[in-house]
């Protein structure tokens, strides 16, 4: 018998939440067939067998806390494999939600087989409700969290109006990242942000000339593929923003790549995918990325590979109302955007004659111990400058 020690899944990543096993005890499986969904700080992904052979035991129950380098589960392996894999440490005990009582195989494999982010599925296993049995209201039957609030209306499991209590929930997978990451750039990164209003207009006829065309690609274009590329280009000239301080802050590091990330809002928290090499893609190709990593995101499909590598980051407050934002720097890279709402606004033009014109804030954070305000302004001045007169990129693509 031989235990099968899950992998490293990402950079930093020690634990994970076991969602759902896609197997069962004494099941034939396939190498590279996949075995368990698990959900990590930063994604969900599925965990392949490394060999073929016959499931023995599965030491974790779903809901549990599986701890990277450790046995997730127990194999015979087929034929003459060689047991290359050192014999384990002892398992930690693992982390199960009081209301997580264990279920049957059939029961497990029913629940896999519910359209559900991880967040949905937590909850229904922490408020006693079994997934598989509510009709999900999302697109292609997806439960959703409004589906879980009625479903404990209706069978009571919600405590009355007098006899409601405060509940505590441990924080988890994004949630519990976000908490963590946030407070390490909190703590020590010396803030400073530089404001500044960009008019839109050239760019939003520029992208309406062009949707027909991305239409017939099947592409739904927005303003953030030119503002990536615009970033992409004002990173040539301004290098150090694209650049990561080391721990000891001794030494700086200058990344030959521009590989942007960009904030999706998903149903289980914020996700910062990023676009590698963006110096290298077309507008088209970006668009196409942009689109891909926004599907799998909210999907909860997105690759390690997907997450990880981000030297520069752009977060876009505007679809959901906001205008003016300050962000905080995600460690260890040194700046980062958020973008307002566009706003049809009043402004004087050169003969002092009031005109309507569409106004995005832009609100840039930088790391003060590598970037000055003087820097940060010129960066910005360059950026905003392509946007506001986009035909300028055409002379500096290369």
């Amino acid at each position: 018998m031989q235990e099968f020690i899950l992998p490293d899944i990402g950079e930093g990543i020690v634990e994970c939440e076991l969602i759902a096993w896609l197997v069962k005890e004494g099941d034939h499986i396939e190498e590279d067939q996949p075995v368990a969904e698990v959900m990590t700080d930063k994604a969900t992904v599925q965990i392949p067998a490394m060999y073929s052979g016959t499931v023995s035991k599965l030491h974790y129950q779903t809901g549990d806390i599986a701890k990277v380098h450790q046995p997730l589960f127990a194999m015979q392996v087929s034929g003459d494999v060689e047991q290359s894999v050192a014999q384990p440490a002892v398992v930690d005990q693992p982390v199960t939600s009081a209301q997580d009582e264990p279920r049957s195989p059939k029961a497990q494999r029913n629940a896999a087989k519910v359209l559900a982010s991880p967040a949905v599925r937590r909850r229904a296993r922490e408020a006693g409700i079994e997934i598989q049995s509510i009709s999900g209201s999302g697109l292609k039957g997806r439960v959703l969290k409004e589906d879980l609030l009625v479903t404990r209306s209706v069978s009571k499991a919600f405590n009355t109006a007098t006899e409601q209590k405060d509940t505590v929930e441990p924080l988890r997978g994004l949630s519990a990242a976000m908490a963590k990451q946030m407070s390490l750039s909190w703590q020590t990164i010396p803030h400073f942000t530089v404001t500044d209003e960009c008019v839109m207009d050239n760019l939003m006829a520029l992208r309406t000339t062009l949707q027909p065309q991305f239409a017939q690609m099947d592409i739904t274009l927005s303003l953030l593929p030119f503002m990536l590329k615009a970033l992409s280009l004002s990173l040539v000239t301004y290098p150090i923003l694209n650049s990561s301080l080391s721990h000891d802050g001794l030494s700086l590091q200058y990344h030959h790549k521009h590989n942007i990330g960009f904030a999706v809002a998903t149903e289980h928290g914020l996700i910062v995918p990023n676009i590698k090499d963006v110096a290298s893609l077309s507008i088209i190709e970006i668009a196409q990325q942009v689109q891909r990593l926004i599907a799998d995101a909210k999907n909860g499909q997105l690759s390690a590979d997907d997450l990880q590598g981000t030297t520069i980051t752009l977060s876009n407050i505007g679809p959901i109302g906001g205008t003016v934002a300050t962000p905080i720097v995600n460690h260890p890279q040194v700046a980062i955007v958020a973008l307002g709402k566009i706003q049809r606004l009043p402004r004087f033009d050169e003969q002092d004659n009031v005109t309507a014109v569409n106004i995005m804030n832009v609100n840039w954070s930088g790391d003060h111990r590598v970037i000055d305000g003087a820097t940060m302004v010129r960066f910005n001045n360059t950026w905003m400058n392509y946007l506001m007169h986009p035909v300028q990129m055409l002379s500096s693509l290369r």
